[in-house]
């Protein structure tokens, strides 16, 4: 079990700098969508770049799904935990593994909801660059598979390290 654990932690280590990369590539796109529009009409020179809307909007989309996935693993996720903190370990415990596995069906539910966006996405072509939709729908249902797998690594780590898992956003315990 350690194994697929190390496996899914290089998948992450992986897909970290792919979200890295998406970043610096919706900064990039961003930059010049607002040198072209602001900057370079200011001096006089009126060229168009259209294609960074589209860059940006598309980096943007992947990095979210794709860092949410990673997000999953180390129970990064926005979450109102301090109620769950609180409470003792015979309440609080069942308590977030219930709502690990109401998120685990919600990813579900996005990847049975995400898939029929794909099969859309094969007809339609995004109107600047003529890149297929399908391409920016897949976010959708790799993002929610990422998350599954993410969540289920972050439970089998914490039963099989014996920790608590309210405190797994804090990191591994340290002797």
């Amino acid at each position: 079990m350690s194994a697929l654990l190390r496996l899914v932690d290089r998948l992450n280590a992986v897909l970290a700098v792919v979200v890295g990369a998406l970043l610096a590539a919706t900064a990039l796109a961003v930059l010049v969508q607002v040198l072209v529009r602001f900057v370079l009409t200011a001096v006089g020179i009126n060229i168009s770049a259209p294609w960074t809307e589209e860059v940006a909007r598309y980096t943007l989309i992947w990095m979210v799904f794709l860092g949410a996935g990673v997000g999953c693993r180390r129970a990064q996720m926005i979450a109102l935990e301090f109620l769950v903190r609180r409470l003792p370990a015979r309440i609080g415990v069942p308590i977030r593994y219930a709502t690990i596995a109401l998120s685990v069906a919600f990813f579900v539910l996005l990847i049975w909801v995400g898939l029929p966006f794909v099969e859309l996405g094969r007809t339609e072509t995004s109107p600047v660059m003529n890149l297929e939709k399908s391409i920016v729908y897949w976010a959708l249902p790799v993002g929610a598979g990422l998350m599954i797998l993410n969540s289920l690594a972050l439970v089998l780590e914490t039963v099989l390290e014996r920790r608590d898992i309210r405190f797994a956003a804090d990191g591994p315990a340290v002797d």
